[in-house]
């Protein structure tokens, strides 16, 4: 494929050069599933709220890290986090998500997997567990069970990372989420489950693109740190 460099470039030649090499790498580029394609010809915001979330995350994360996604969905955020880690394990309970996931995966330190984190042997192999946008989906019961799991899942000098919309976003939330929510949780109601197993828990707020530790109750969403499992 011949590419058109247009005219504006301090060096034509290395530009056709570069740009040549990407279309070469990327012949058919990638087709995004159905909620990313959503995002980007309606709400291009919340798509970019979605990836501060998981830039913020990958900030945390080491090169020699080992990561265990919980509820990769269809595997952007799980692509990300690669990016700036040793492997990333992506596990979702939804057969389709996964499905999407491995038909615009490119990158080979990804395992892409349907499973579900309560039929697992936890192995305490992971430097890192990160849930986004999971436990709301689960009752009260089964939200401290996922954490109890997770923590489970990790080496003792190991760190959690939890995200989750805080409850005072519910009512303000489009009908996808308030059909799919069961329990959205305050700031330190959340950070108390997480202190059971974990030897230090840090808490943070984040509207969206900014994560702070000012006023929890005018967040739109929490991350919360679980450092040093019990």
């Amino acid at each position: 494929m011949k590419i058109d460099i247009g005219k504006y470039n301090k060096d034509p030649k290395e530009y056709e050069n570069l740009m040549q090499d990407l279309y070469n790498k990327y012949p058919d580029g990638i087709n995004l599933p159905s909620e990313y394609a959503f995002f980007v010809q309606e709400n291009l915001m919340s798509l970019l709220i979605r990836l501060a979330r998981y830039k913020f995350v990958s900030r945390l994360l080491k090169k020699t890290d080992k990561v265990l996604e919980v509820g990769c969905g269809s595997g952007l955020g799980s692509i990300f986090l690669s990016q700036h880690c040793l492997h990333v394990t992506a596990i979702d309970n939804k057969l389709t998500e996964i499905q999407e996931a491995l038909a615009i995966n490119q990158r080979k330190n990804i395992k892409f997997e349907k499973n579900d984190l309560f039929n697992m042997d936890p192995q305490n192999d992971y430097d890192f567990v990160v849930a986004l946008d999971v436990i709301e989906h689960l009752t009260e019961e089964q939200g401290i069970q996922l954490i109890k799991t997770m923590s489970k899942f990790l080496k003792k000098e190991g760190m959690l990372v939890l995200g989750t919309p805080s409850i005072y976003s519910y009512p303000y939330q489009g009908k996808l989420s308030r059909a799919s929510h069961i329990k959205c949780y305050d700031q330190e109601e959340l950070s108390k489950v997480i202190d059971k197993f974990f030897n230090r828990t840090l808490a943070f707020s984040m509207n969206d693109e900014m994560v702070h530790t000012g006023n929890s109750k005018m967040a739109w969403y929490y991350f919360v740190i679980g450092l040093m499992p019990k």
